[in-house]
């Protein structure tokens, strides 16, 4: 597996999480309401997929696709 796509599978749940905190914080302590602020969980969450989807698929070195090592 990628490095780069399991580090991005590895932070999407910390993330997704100071996010929602984040809102939480926002509803008691600012002007917004979390209901007016939940769609942000469903943009960082879409953002996360798209980074992991646009990082390269390259296995370790010496390894080929459909070949042998």
């Amino acid at each position: 597996m990628n490095s780069a796509r399991a580090f991005f599978r590895a932070i999407r749940g910390p993330i997704l999480l100071i996010t929602l905190g984040s809102l939480f914080a926002i509803d008691h302590f600012g002007p917004y309401s979390f209901t007016r602020t939940w769609p942000v969980l469903l943009i960082v969450a879409g953002a996360m997929c798209l980074f992991e989807r646009m990082t390269p698929d390259v296995e370790g070195p010496g390894v080929r696709p459909g070949g042998a090592v």
